[in-house]
């Protein structure tokens, strides 16, 4: 026997792993998804702020701001990609256009499209917006072309040409009287047309790069525009000269004039023009037009992926949306930039998921992507948390639920600790790996100490200090700082997977190198090698219940080694790819597995039996953990979606028995009639039991009733469409029923 071992003999028959605790599982359904809804371009907030709109490929998708749910989602009869919408002023109407040069005009709230029809763009329509009026639509083509619809009456009412290549930006002046339209193209100009003479006023030249914003002050005499080449410009519209240039030192994708009114928290302090940028430096800044400086700015957060990438204002409801290029949307106080929601869009690769909280109300998931995302499961709020610099590979959780762990690309470990509110916080971090820190697991019994294995072969323990342990952090709420105790070689190779026993005395590594090994803790001693696979391992798991540890593999399938002797009892095949992820359910006599073919299987240890194949996710299955009271599962995947499974195997049980106890009161109602010789009734519920000869007997006895025999053509005209269709589904077993009443109907 192992040294640490549990003091449970018996293992190497699995004596105990087949006999079993409770009872096995059957199936497992679908019970939520956490899909990306936003995939990058336009994204847009209504004036009161409860509703945002934003492109996901075929769709858009229109989301309740208090809650994070995606309310619906719209996808136009070509299901070609929207390239452009704008929702109008009055919150009524949304317009959509498709590659297929098709716009779209939706009743939103009621999720129905009121009309179709062709843009006559000769390109995909890149630019889209609505007059204050919500009467008058532009869109700006990649044909060069600008047009203007009345969405009221249908008809294009102007048609605007002159603009070199690709016109990126379209937006109507805030005054309707004025009847004017600016827009933008290629060329880095801004154009501004006459509605009412039909023709281009001016064309206003001071960008060297793309203009990407343009927006008015409430008085329309004053409009600001920025562009790439890090300057914004303040144009006087009543001179058509530019008044000021702002050198604002990044790339801006978007800019929003502030409100003049004082704003002491954003460093207004005066009623003169501010305004607001967004670019690839990830922060919002605020400038004051005047003096060309800026009064504030952000901190700016740790990691890529920061760069800022559209930004608007909902001033009705006083709300700032920004949007990241990692695809998350940050929903701002606009008089304080106070952070109010956070929205996570797209997770790309979902690399490890896990369930967080006492009572499994949070989900935790590490996706391609240095910021780790926690979802509350029934609120459907979502936390963006900052920290690693480099993608996060891996995660685990300790015992109670709500202080959890998390390894990274940047070789460093953090701690994290959920507070009774729900919020998240960094509390202790780590470094000492020389390669990526591509596996982690926490201690089982207590919260003592965690374990990691890297691509530098090697092993690190690494104990919790006092201060953690009492709910502290280090000086001024920094994170503590974590020491390794012991640092092993263990592989030739990467270190996929590591595991600790549930007695906190044994450490199973997997590696590239083919190999297991199991090592008695915490010297790191090394106990004894699982050789067997034909390829590299991806995951260890330790029984809860006895001395097996099992391993998936790379080859494709599962294995189960004695703890005592080092030797394989079992092996489970089914997989045609690699087997990413194993757990044990069902008190150790089950397994669930998930593989790079993008399956779920359940296995039943006693007899080798995959007991079902869950197939929901399109890709790769990284992620793969089972709830405390082992009733739910969480599934991440490289298709971005995490899965929420339920076991209904007792609620399936449960209908089975129920249509058992109505087939046997049927059958009692059937022999009764019978017995009774009121064979009308009796042919209709025989063939809903599905008994082709009691229905034959029926008929013969039907047909020695010269009275029943003239109703048997009503009664067989009168049978309910689906019991018609028993006899065509089962053709064999019932033709000898339909030769019976052909001869007598």
């Amino acid at each position: 026997m192992a040294p640490g071992s549990p003091s449970r003999g018996g293992t190497g028959d699995m004596a105990e792993v087949a006999a079993g605790v409770g009872r096995f599982k059957s199936n497992y359904a679908v019970e939520r998804k956490i899909e990306p809804f936003y995939k990058g371009g336009k994204v847009q907030l209504d004036q009161t702020g409860q509703h945002l709109f934003c492109v996901c490929g075929t769709r858009v998708n229109i989301l309740d701001v208090a809650s994070g749910a995606v309310l619906r989602s719209l996808q136009q009869e070509d299901q070609e990609d929207i390239t452009a919408f704008d929702l109008s002023p009055d919150n009524e109407v949304l317009v959509t256009a498709s590659r297929a040069l098709l716009l779209a005009q939706w009743a939103w709230q009621e999720g129905s499209a009121t009309r179709l029809w062709k843009a006559v763009h000769t390109a995909p329509v890149a630019a889209m917006a609505f007059d204050p009026t919500s009467t008058l639509l532009a869109t700006g083509g990649c044909d060069g072309a600008v047009r203007i619809w009345d969405v009221v009456r249908y008809y294009v009412t102007h048609h605007f040409r002159g603009s070199p290549g690709v016109v990126r930006l379209v937006a109507f002046h805030p005054d309707p009287t004025r009847l004017l339209l600016f827009s933008s193209a290629t060329d880095t100009s801004v154009r501004m047309w006459s509605l009412q003479e039909r023709s281009c006023l001016a064309v206003l030249t001071a960008h060297y790069s793309a203009v990407t914003s343009l927006t008015f002050s409430t008085d329309g005499n004053t409009m600001l525009s920025s562009g790439r080449d890090k300057i914004c410009v303040v144009w006087d519209l009543r001179s058509l000269q530019a008044t000021r240039t702002v050198p604002v030192f990044e790339s801006v994708e978007a800019a929003v004039l502030l409100p003049e009114e004082p704003a002491p928290e954003l460093g207004v302090k005066s009623t003169g023009l501010h305004f607001l940028t967004a670019g690839d430096q990830g922060v919002l800044r605020v400038w004051e037009a005047a003096s060309g400086r800026c009064v504030h700015a952000q901190q700016r957060l740790p990691g890529p992926g920061w760069e800022l990438t559209h930004c608007a204002l909902a001033r009705t409801a006083g709300l700032l949306l920004s949007v990241t290029a990692d695809h998350n949307l940050l929903l701002y106080d606009a008089h304080s930039l106070r952070l109010r929601k956070q929205f996570a869009g797209y997770s790309e690769e979902v690399l490890d998921v896990r369930f967080l909280g006492p009572e499994d109300s949070h989900v935790v998931v590490a996706s391609n992507s240095p910021c780790l995302k926690v979802f509350d499961l029934q609120t459907s709020a979502c936390q963006i948390l900052h920290g690693h610099t480099d993608t996060v590979l891996a995660l685990d959780v300790f015992r109670k639920g709500r202080l959890f762990a998390s390894c990274a690309k940047d070789q460093s470990i953090r701690i994290w600790r959920m507070s009774k509110a729900g919020e998240v916080a960094c509390v202790a971090q780590g470094s000492g790996h020389t390669h990526s820190v591509g596996t982690i697991c926490c201690s089982r019994l207590k919260e003592t100490f965690l374990v990691t294995g890297s691509q530098d072969c090697t092993v690190k323990l690494w104990p919790l200090p006092e201060a953690l342990l009492s709910k502290g952090t280090g000086p001024e709420g920094s994170p503590v700082l974590l020491q390794a105790q012991a640092t092993q070689r263990c592989h030739d190779k990467d270190i996929n997977s590591v595991a600790v026993a549930p007695n906190d005395k044994l450490l199973a590594t997997g590696s590239q190198d083919r190999t297991a090994k199991l090592w008695a803790l915490p010297q790191c001693q090394l106990l004894g090698i699982f050789s067997g696979h034909r390829r590299g391992l991806w995951c260890v798991q330790f029984s809860p219940m006895d001395q097996v540890l099992a391993t998936a593999s790379a080859d494709g399938t599962i294995k189960l080694w004695a703890l005592q002797d080092f030797s394989c009892l079992k092996t489970f095949e089914g997989h045609d790819a690699s087997v990413l992820k194993v757990a044990f359910v069902s008190r150790g006599t089950q397994l669930l597995s998930s593989g790079s073919d993008g399956l779920l299987k359940l296995w039943t240890i006693k007899n080798n039996e995959c007991v079902r194949t869950l197939d929901a996710h399109g890709d790769k299955v990284w992620g793969l953990h089972c709830s405390r009271l082992d009733d739910r599962a969480l599934t991440g995947a490289s298709d971005s979606c995490i899965i929420l499974w339920k076991d209904v195997t007792e609620v399936e049980q449960a209908e089975e028995q129920a249509k058992r106890e109505e087939q046997v009161v049927k059958q009692q109602e059937l022999d009764n009639l019978l017995h009774e010789k009121r064979y009308l009734r009796a042919l209709g519920l025989a063939i809903s039991l599905d008994r082709p000869h009691t229905v034959l007997t029926v008929i013969q006895a039907i047909r020695r009733d010269p009275e029943s025999c003239e109703k048997l053509e009503t009664t067989v005209l009168r049978l309910r469409r689906d019991q018609k269709g028993l006899g065509r589904a089962r053709r064999v077993g019932w033709g000898h029923v339909r030769l019976g009443v052909r001869g007598q109907v």
